[in-house]
């Protein structure tokens, strides 16, 4: 979010008390979890990690694995945070040519005044009274310029065959002058690692906020105090660079005319930025949906509890929530199987909704919830393209309601179960992603794929729908979903009925299912409808097809699958469906022979019924409306329903 372009900082404020709520949690690392930042610290990947005594004497060095546990919290400066280029180190653990004293010495790069401006800097803060013993022994070992010198004798790094530090040597996959380091400082039992010490956390607090510059009015706050225009990044990972607030264009394009300087725009403060930007990036990296270049992340802002997971399909929302009552592992198993033989989905459902409707029951009233959606408007601009604060019972509310009427049978991969191979086939909402893939997506080797830009721009789109009563499913993502659905030879059998069809099915339900009226009496409360009508004797004659064409081995598995005349000429049928219907019957003429009586009694009456509900000149090449969809898949499964009772 660029400066000239802030109307509002609520955000801002939501996330400085969500900053406090979790307070406690600030710099603790629980089995490798996401970390809360303190403020005035910032994160950076380590490549080597050096390990001192108490009184500043060298005990030995290693490179660090790539991959391990690289992410190292580190104090920060604003300079030092916000830093591109210049001088501007940080506290405590740098890149080597800040921290190394001999790294001219072994480099022949000049590189003294990075290292007198760390040091300086150091000795501040070791001879103030907020310094720590850690602090004082780090700054008695640097100052003896022998840091790169002692890494070589570990072999840490390595020297050419000249003698010089060069690049040539890799760690990371970056040259070796360049390397980040960290401490670890013996004690006088065990070794302390620098930046897990919750306590030299708050000491540099304390030490850097007492420095306060310039005191302005906070716009988050009201208040009057030291404000901050460098403001920090790395905020959906350690490598982001992209800022939600900036103020650096200085050539008269940020203010448009409208301002002298970027202070008449905004001023916010260093203590609300800093809480604002480390609640934010936690969030992201705790719970938030990261995907398509977008990110998206929805929280209780005034109590630590779990919430839903609103970009996920119903029956995976709930797999991050620790004490939700519902056993995953039950799906499937024999228990499951013996309690159900006919309908295990059903049996689920009940289940999982009884679950929701539990865990619901612990919102309280004066709960809050946030979401928001960043977008990178440039490589070092963050937009928020989504946000909003909605109570906790709405939210609870709005979640229930999303997931009763926005949902279809459908088979879905449980990500919970061992390895997520485990799948469900019952009635639950397709997550926004999947509702984007069913209007745009073409499929490519097992799955449907989208450009990312489209993803996100429409995912956004669907998130007033999810937490506002009354915002309906866009009607031309509907439309166009239907058009995708129309088209079953583009993708394969399961792709075209599982993340389509149903998919845009579940998106109609959501739309028409309003006071009284329901998806269960679709086909009664449509009886007139020529386009539910049109999708009805679709169904017949597909299903009269496969009857007549498919044969079955001993397992009651097809032993040849072949497209039907309705799958081959669905697209023609929906546009011009009165001329495509007579092609269609004539091409079955042969197929009615291979059905037996009983079989060609109910296709013959099922075609007579829906006929008969056609009002006068209705029967035309009218283009279909996407209603005629539910309409072939309800007639399908009755049909389905019908011969199944028979064969039992």
């Amino acid at each position: 979010m660029n400066l000239r372009e802030v109307t509002c900082l609520a955000w801002l404020r939501t996330l400085v008390e969500a900053y406090d709520v979790y307070s406690d949690l600030a710099g603790v690392d629980k089995n490798g979890q996401a970390v809360l930042l303190p403020i005035s610290h910032s994160t950076f990947n380590a490549q080597i990690e050096v390990t001192i005594d108490q009184e500043g004497d060298f005990q030995g060095a290693r490179k660090l694995e790539k991959g391990s546990d690289v992410v190292t919290i580190i104090p920060v400066t604003e300079d030092s945070a916000a830093r591109s280029s210049g001088i501007a180190p940080h506290p405590l653990c740098d890149k080597l040519c800040y921290i190394a004293g001999d790294y001219t010495l072994y480099t022949g790069d000049n590189k003294e005044s990075y290292f007198e401006a760390y040091m300086e800097q150091l000795q501040d803060w070791a001879e103030s009274g907020y310094t720590h013993p850690m602090v004082q022994a780090i700054y008695k070992y640097v100052e003896k310029k022998s840091l790169i010198q002692d890494l070589v004798r570990s072999k840490a790094l390595e020297l050419d065959e000249d003698g010089r530090l060069t690049d040539q040597t890799k760690i990371h996959g970056l040259g070796q002058t360049g390397a980040n380091i960290r401490f670890i400082v013996w004690g006088s039992s065990m070794p302390q690692e620098v930046w897990k010490n919750r306590e030299l956390y708050k000491k540099y607090s304390e030490y850097y906020q007492q420095k306060s510059g310039e005191k302005k009015l906070c716009y988050t706050s009201g208040e009057i105090e030291s404000c901050s225009d460098k403001h920090p990044s790395k905020i959906r990972n350690s490598g982001d660079k992209a800022k939600l607030i900036s103020g650096n264009d200085e050539s008269g394009f940020t203010y448009r005319g409208r301002f002298t300087s970027k202070e008449q725009a905004v001023s916010v403060g260093y203590d609300a930025s800093q809480k604002a930007h480390n609640a934010l990036r936690w969030l992201i990296q705790k719970q938030g949906y990261t995907r398509d270049e977008s990110t998206i992340v929805c929280w209780m802002v005034n109590r630590d509890m779990q919430l839903p997971d609103m970009m996920k399909d119903s029956i995976n929302a709930c797999n991050d929530i620790d004490d939700f009552d519902f056993d995953f592992d039950m799906i499937g198993s024999d228990e499951t199987l013996s309690l159900n033989k006919h309908d295990t989905g059903k049996y689920f459902a009940e289940k999982f909704n009884n679950a929701i409707n539990g865990y619901v029951g612990r919102f309280e009233m004066d709960d809050k919830v946030a979401i928001i959606a960043l977008d990178a408007a440039t490589t070092g601009r963050l937009a928020i393209v989504y946000y909003d604060e909605i109570g906790g019972k709405q939210y609870a509310d709005a979640i229930i309601n999303w997931q009763k009427h926005c949902k279809w049978r459908r088979t879905v991969r449980v990500e919970k179960s061992e390895e997520g191979k485990k799948t469900v086939t019952c009635e639950c909402t397709p997550s926004p992603r999947d509702m984007v893939l069913a209007a745009f997506g073409t499929q490519r080797s097992e799955w449907l794929e989208a450009d990312s830009k489209l993803i996100r721009g429409t995912v956004k789109r669907l998130l007033p729908c999810i937490t506002r009563e009354g915002v309906q499913i866009p009607p031309d993502l509907i439309k166009a979903a239907a058009r995708r659905a129309s088209m079953p030879q583009s993708m394969s059998d399961y792709v075209w009925y599982n993340d389509v069809l149903c998919v845009v099915c579940a998106m109609i339900r959501f739309n028409y299912e309003k006071g009284d009226r329901t998806m269960e009496n679709f086909l009664n409360d449509n009886i007139k409808n020529r386009n539910v009508l049109f999708g009805r004797l679709l169904a017949v004659y597909d299903y009269m097809e496969q009857r007549a064409m498919f044969e079955y081995d001993e397992n009651g598995k097809v032993k040849e699958r072949r497209t039907t005349n309705a799958k081959r000429y669905w697209n023609a049928y929906s546009s011009r469906p009165a001329k495509t219907f007579k092609t269609i019957k004539q091409n079955l003429v042969a197929y009615e022979k291979k059905l037996n009586n009983f079989e060609l009694t109910k296709f013959e009456e099922w075609t007579s019924e829906i006929m008969s509900h056609f009002e006068k000149n209705e029967f035309d090449n009218r283009t279909l409306s996407e209603m005629y969809l539910p309409g072939y898949y309800q007639q399908m499964e009755y049909m389905k329903k019908t011969f199944e009772k028979k064969e039992q």
